[in-house]
């Protein structure tokens, strides 16, 4: 089995953009008292077990002779955890420990003192204050020789988690690695926690090494299934390093394994980056037959996700069943992508319908042209040159020359042919403005048209009237 090197790695912590929680539980990190052969020892409850002290790791000796704690120190350590503990009273608890340091460290052997210690970082702790938890838990180690290696192990765990919340990640790095080298047989969970470590100093690379080699420690040992964090810690390292393929590979465990929402839709997503377009769709099929819908942003992408798909009126259908359920909410956007999928399915009265929703939504005339193309096509031409004009007055049209042939189409369907020539050689000016040739060329077209026609619309009122 791998151990981690050692680095002197120190950076400015960053901000996480994941929730790390490492879940070792922290009643199992301070002490209690418990009967021995001896009389009374302070022992370390908890799974943690050290192979030796970290100052000599070619030591094997597990169960090393430690200084026999005195019957009344023993006692009197009973009586403030008494206090701490029963009358929740750790500051009363403290000052009785301070008293007995104040009475000379002399009078105490390395064991001794270094339970007295322990217990002031526990009461610390539980007053939440950092700073003196991580002293006392630090004076400990001062003493690696008197104490019993359970106790000594647990203590330079507790020291790297506490550096961890304090954002001191170098020494949390520094203390964890240590601890590594005493630790006997100490399963993957510890090596996940050196991951988020390197993750916290945006060394991302070190990162991946420790998530995997957590999960592959977790997978021989057959803890099963992986957890989830680690999954997602792994998924959010390999996205910042930009191999897709890896995050690909990464979600489609963690559909199987935790099949939940977020997981199908994210996967759906790198499908689509991809560019893997049938699996995008299969992946948002699976998520919506699997009920995980339950978003107006789901919808929405189905939508755009059938669109592309060629299935148009399928999109339509989901989305109209997002507004039915009421997850999907009235607006230009939602209203726009239904309007667009009933049109192109060719359901122009159903899109009318709803672009027509979606004017209200809106500021510019980008939703009024399309409304205007789709009136010329149903033959409302008197509806088309409102919509051609509204789209006009409000703005933010691109290729306004275009909008302009489309409303003199409609106006020369009215049989306005004076308004349809002045609106097509406005469209030709514009074009021209622009470079555009080709609708320069059909503006002109349509005046060569209507000039013609106005020709031919009076020689015969002339004929007519002789």
């Amino acid at each position: 089995m791998r151990k981690p090197r050692k680095t002197s790695m120190s950076m400015l912590p960053r901000l996480a953009l994941l929730t790390v929680a490492v879940g070792f539980g922290w009643s199992a990190l301070f002490t209690s008292i418990e009967p021995t052969a001896n009389g009374l020892s302070i022992s370390i409850s908890g799974d943690v077990h050290a192979q030796t002290c970290f100052r000599d790791p070619e030591d094997d000796q597990v169960d090393r002779r430690v200084p026999n704690m005195n019957l009344s120190t023993a006692d009197k350590l009973g009586e403030i955890q008494e206090i701490i503990d029963t009358e929740n009273n750790p500051q009363a608890g403290i000052e009785e420990l301070d008293r007995m340091i104040a009475r000379g460290t002399r009078r105490y052997n390395g064991n001794e003192l270094a339970n007295i210690y322990k217990m002031l970082a526990y009461a610390y702790f539980i007053l939440d204050d950092m700073p003196n938890t991580i002293t006392y838990n630090e004076k400990i180690l001062e003493y690696c020789d008197d104490v019993r290696m359970g106790m000594l192990s647990t203590t330079m765990f507790t020291l790297s988690q506490l550096y961890y919340s304090q954002e001191r990640y170098g020494e949390a790095l520094g203390m964890i690695e240590d601890w590594l080298l005493i630790a006997s047989d100490p399963g993957p969970n510890p090596y996940y926690f050196v991951a988020t470590i390197y993750y916290q100093q945006d060394d991302f690379d070190r990162a991946i090494e420790y998530v995997e080699l957590a999960i592959d420690m977790a997978t021989e040992r057959g803890m099963l299934p992986i957890k989830k964090s680690w999954w997602g810690m792994l998924r959010f390292l390999y996205y910042e390093k930009e191999n897709f393929p890896k995050v690909i590979e990464i979600l489609e465990i963690m559909v199987k394994e935790y099949p939940e929402r977020s997981s199908w839709v994210q996967l759906a997503g790198m499908y689509g980056e991809e560019g893997f377009e049938k699996k995008q769709l299969y992946a948002m099929e699976s998520a919506n037959v699997l009920g995980f819908f339950d978003r107006e942003s789901d919808y929405l992408q189905y939508q755009g996700i059938l669109m592309n798909a060629d299935a148009a009126i399928r999109g339509a259908w989901y989305l109209q069943e997002g507004f039915d359920k009421e997850i999907v909410e009235e607006s230009y956007r939602s209203l726009n992508a239904l309007g667009q999928s009933y049109q192109a399915s060719l359901e122009d009265d159903e899109a009318i319908e709803q672009f027509e929703k979606a004017t209200e939504f809106t500021e510019d005339g980008r939703i009024f042209k399309r409304l205007a193309q789709l009136y010329l096509g149903k033959e409302q031409f008197e509806k088309c040159t409102e919509r051609a004009e509204e789209a006009i007055n409000r703005g933010g049209i691109d290729r306004v020359w275009d909008l302009k042939i489309l409303q003199g189409m409609c106006e020369y369907n009215r049989g306005r042919l004076t308004r349809a020539l002045e609106i097509f050689q406005d469209a030709r000016r514009d074009a021209r403005d622009a470079k555009a040739e080709s609708a320069e060329r059909s503006a002109r077209d349509w005046i060569r048209y209507i000039e013609n026609e106005r020709n031919r619309l009076r020689a015969l009122e002339a004929a007519e009237a002789t």
